[in-house]
C-alpha cells in the first residue's frame, strides 16, 4: 500500500485550490499552470490584471515550479522563484538536495 505522502498515479505535481465561497479543487497532474488575477484601478476604471503566474512542468527529469509576477508597466513577467526537485535515487544523488530553490530575479 503506498504511503500517504507518495505521489498519486506517478504524477509530478499536485494542485490544491480553494476559492472562497465558490468551491475547491484537488488533483495530481503532469503539468500545471495557474494564473491569479486581481481587480485594480487603471485609466479611470477597474479591470482584472493577471498579477501572478505559477508554471509547473518537468524540465528534463526535474519537476520545476516557476513563480512569475506581472505588472502593467513591465514588458514581460518577472520570475521571482524557481524550485526544482530531484527524482532520481542512487549513489550519485545521495548528497543532492531534494529541493533546489533559486530566488534570483529573471526577466521583467
Amino acid at each position: 500500500m503506498p504511503g500517504v505522502l507518495e505521489p498519486k498515479h506517478g504524477r509530478a505535481f499536485q494542485v490544491v485550490c480553494t476559492a472562497s465561497s465558490v468551491g475547491s479543487f484537488r488533483a495530481g497532474a503532469d503539468s500545471v499552470s495557474v494564473t491569479i488575477g486581481q481587480r485594480m484601478r487603471r485609466f479611470g476604471g477597474e479591470e482584472m490584471w493577471d498579477s501572478v503566474i505559477i508554471q509547473c512542468k518537468e524540465e528534463g527529469d526535474e519537476p520545476t515550479v516557476r513563480v512569475l509576477v506581472c505588472h502593467p508597466d513591465w514588458d514581460a513577467p518577472l520570475q521571482v522563484a524557481c524550485i526544482r526537485s530531484q527524482l532520481r535515487i542512487g549513489a550519485a544523488s545521495h548528497d543532492a538536495e531534494p529541493l533546489q530553490v533559486s530566488l534570483e530575479r529573471v526577466g521583467g
